[in-house]
């Protein structure tokens, strides 16, 4: 009897045993299942992200070969390509997509040509009187891609080219004009700037004042905006002797000219380039 006891024991204990190792091999299957779901999934994500990062880099590439390549978005190529090629640091981003041909060739079309100088003569100043009844006004004007302002003086002998040069180094604007003793004032004229670091009292561009050449060649003919020694503004391409010719007392070269007798020079919305 106890040994039949012993017997039932024996095989009740390696029935549990087996029990046991059977529930330890299900337990190792499923977490074997689990495991490789997982890598399933995982490879499924990456391979999602995947697609993804392809089909953007396709509509990429696409965008980038309809804006540059053809005339679909021409207009604000043709502004991309001036913005960038107007700057020191960042040409790259036109001459990575575009040759030099076609760079040069939308530059060209932003050119503004002017071919005449202004006409003095058909400037009337206006008498004594009549300068003294106004007042120098500010207005501000704005437009669909623009905002700015302009400044109306009705007695033009008040608008004076003054030099803000000091012996080491130039002058900020607001200087210039507490200096002067001014209401307002505008830069004028260039200096140079070698690696960015320029002081601003070195002259890059031809400036009379007072009628002495400050900077420039006496045979060169540069693009010049000036005052007369009737407070008349002129624009035009004069050598030196040709601008006191034109009773110039000072002027800066600068360009191009937006306005030249009343004849609008912009013949696109994104011109602006100077031609010489």
């Amino acid at each position: 009897m106890q040994k039949n006891n012993l017997d039932e024991t024996t095989n009740l204990l390696l029935n549990n045993e087996y029990s046991l190792n059977d529930n330890d091999e299900v337990d190792e299957e499923i977490e074997y299942k689990n495991i490789k779901k997982k890598k399933k999934t995982k490879k499924k994500k990456i391979l999602l992200i995947l697609k993804i990062l392809f089909f953007l880099i396709l509509l990429f590439v696409i965008f980038i070969f309809l804006f540059f390549k053809t005339s679909l978005f021409q207009k604000y190529k043709e502004l991309w390509v001036e913005t960038a090629m107007s700057t020191m640091n960042h040409q790259f981003l036109a001459t990575w997509f575009l040759s030099e041909d076609e760079i040069n060739k939308i530059l060209k079309k932003s050119e503004v040509q002017n071919n005449e100088n202004s006409n003095s003569d058909n400037i009337t100043i206006s008498n004594e009187k009549e300068k003294n009844k106004k007042e120098i006004s500010l207005e501000k004007i704005t437009g669909k891609n623009y905002v700015g302002f302009v400044m109306t003086i009705p007695d033009a002998s008040k608008v004076k080219l003054v030099d803000g040069r000091k012996s080491s180094r130039g002058s900020k604007l607001s200087e210039i004009v507490t200096s002067n003793n001014a209401i307002a004032g505008i830069n004028a004229g260039g200096f140079s700037d070698d690696g960015g670091v320029g002081a601003g009292n070195l002259l890059n561009t031809a400036t009379i004042m007072n009628k002495t050449l400050q900077y420039g060649n006496k045979t060169s003919r540069y693009s010049f905006i000036g005052l007369s020694s009737d407070s008349k503004l002129v624009l035009g391409k004069y050598t030196y002797q040709e601008a006191l010719n034109h009773k110039i007392e000072s002027a800066i070269e600068f360009g191009p000219y937006l306005i030249v007798n009343g004849k609008n020079q912009i013949s696109n919305s994104n011109s602006g380039r100077n031609s010489t």
